[in-house]
């Protein structure tokens, strides 16, 4: 961990956004050249450095209320008896940190700007300006100061490797969460402000326990878009994390049926980790895995864990708890352990449900598989009132379906009221739930795109869309596939596997004609993994 500064020189056409605290001081060294300096005071990880180069123009932001209202009690704001944790020295090596300032512990919104190409400056002021400042609300009022004293959102294009990714300062997102509403963008945005806290503040000590970076940002995610979203009420944010919960549940279930058990386990290392060798270097286990790249595993169990937890701690409880640890621990590097006997040091009622760092360790993280808590727990999901609705819908599609079949016709149900407004959750579970129907004929298929309007949602329900379309060999919908994977590349190296697999010739010129126009611009590593699946 160490502090850096960097002049960077670039032609006066490019604008160079880097991890660093300050917004850039610019000069001009020659003519069509600039001189861009950055620099933090805070140590870093060398991997959290970021720079980025382009043709981007700052997106002007306009007036947006800020405040986040109280959400029925569900979640604490960040009150003034919190304070006294600022009572005393920090744990961290000394640097000018935020959480001495008082300035800093009562900034609710911190400076923000966003960076686009010009050709998608409108979605961003549509979709992405108003967001931002909800959500840093909601992120403080969850877990109080913010480590870093700015941000700057860039939307990078489609060919970046994932839907977003955070580095101090500095958050990328992708161009495919700002299409289909404001869900898909509001959500990706908080798991990215939650890095802030978790993965760059607070950082894993051995890089094998990722889940102490990305399951905390998912759990995260949920708590602050439904406090950034101040309309909720309490219950529509329980059941709306609820439905969260059932589909995390199915990806969870999925990907341990489809991957090697040893790729499954949260602590790889078990008793050693942390551990280092003589020279001082730790070893990465999977570390050169390309498969594991793709994997949500550490997102997933770690995110269940966390919410078994909250849940048996009560959320107002577990909230307060975290703050005290983000206090306690922020600047440093922290090892599983670290989280775990601090917090059921504070929360001693946990120890009653026979909780135990052992017994966390062996059931939730040292393991493979689904850890028998979670099984427990899944069975309320899938009788919430959301999901409740879905099913019914997919009983309908089934009739629909049936008709169809034996008349050749279809029947304007539309018309009749008889389909519900979706969410795009209860999309994206309504088009899971129909992909394990063993047919659905054309007809069907085409009624269901017009109903839904499916090319017009975001990235998350088109994916489903577009493995609907592939399965059932849906003709009329491969145009959908082949925008997806040039346009959703981030998303869209699944889809390949599933073209190839059905073995059907027209489906694979599909995935070879996509993967020659984008190989040449796509990702290194997404590129590698396609190419195996294609030859």
């Amino acid at each position: 961990m160490s502090t850096w500064q960097a002049t960077v020189r670039a032609d006066a056409r490019f604008v160079v956004l880097m991890s660093g605290e300050n917004s850039a001081e610019i000069t001009e060294s020659e003519e069509g050249v600039l001189n861009w300096f950055y620099y933090v005071t805070m140590p870093m990880p060398a991997s959290t450095f970021t720079i980025a180069v382009g043709c981007w123009a700052e997106v002007k932001r306009k007036t947006y209320a800020t405040g986040v209202q109280r959400n029925d009690g569900i979640f604490p704001l960040f009150s003034k008896a919190d304070v006294r944790l600022l009572e005393g020295a920090c744990g961290h090596v000394p640097y000018p940190c935020r959480f001495q300032e008082p300035a800093a512990t009562s900034q609710v919104v911190i400076p923000h700007r966003i960076f686009a190409p010009p050709c998608l400056q409108k979605s961003c002021e549509e979709i992405l300006l108003p967001l931002i400042p909800q959500c840093l609300s909601a992120s403080y009022a969850l877990l109080g100061t913010h480590p870093f004293s700015r941000l700057d959102v860039l939307i990078v294009p489609s060919n970046f490797s994932s839907l977003g990714m955070a580095s101090p300062h500095i958050i990328f997102l992708s161009q495919s969460t700002l299409f289909g509403g404001s869900h898909l963008c509001g959500t990706r945005l908080c798991h990215e402000i939650a890095h802030s806290w978790f993965g760059l503040a607070i950082g894993a000590r051995d890089w094998t326990e990722e889940w102490l970076s990305e399951g905390f940002a998912t759990h995260l995610e949920d708590a602050f878009w439904s406090a950034a979203q101040q309309q909720l009420r309490a219950d529509e944010a329980r059941e709306r994390q609820d439905l969260k919960a059932l589909l995390r549940w199915q990806r969870l279930r999925d990907e341990v049926q489809n991957s090697e058990e040893d790729l499954q386990v949260l602590r790889p290392n078990k008793d050693n980790t942390g551990k280092v060798t003589e020279s001082g270097a730790s070893v990465i286990k999977h570390g050169l895995n390309a498969e594991k790249t793709f994997m949500q595993v550490h997102y997933l169990k770690g995110y269940f864990l966390l919410r078994f937890l909250a849940g048996k701690a009560g959320e107002a409880e577990y909230f307060a708890f975290l703050r005290k640890f983000v206090w306690r621990f922020h600047g440093q590097l922290i090892l599983s352990q670290d989280f775990l006997h601090l917090l059921l040091e504070d929360i001693p009622q946990l120890k009653g449900y026979g909780l135990s760092v052992e017994n966390i360790f062996q059931k939730w993280l040292d393991c493979s598989g689904i850890p028998k808590p979670l099984l427990e727990e899944s069975q309320a999901w899938q009788e919430c009132r959301l999901a409740r609705q879905v099913k019914e819908e997919v009983v309908t599609w089934v009739r629909v379906n049936q008709r169809a079949r034996k008349s050749g016709q279809r029947k304007k149900r539309r018309e009749e009221g008889t389909f519900q407004k979706l969410s795009s959750d209860q999309l994206v579970l309504l088009l899971e739930c129909l992909l394990e129907k063993k047919t659905l004929c054309s007809k069907t298929l085409e009624c269901l795109q017009k109903t839904y309007h499916l090319r017009e949602q975001d990235a998350e329900v088109r994916h489903r869309w577009c493995e609907l379309v592939i399965k059932h060999k849906y003709v009329a919908g491969y145009v959908d596939v082949e925008k997806f994977l040039k346009e959703d590349q981030a998303m869209g190296v699944y889809l390949y596997g599933e073209l190839m697999v059905n073995e059907d010739a027209k489906q694979q010129e599909i995935a070879h004609k996509s993967f020659a126009t984008t190989r040449d611009q796509m990702d290194v590593s997404s590129a590698k993994v396609v190419a195996e699946m294609l030859f």
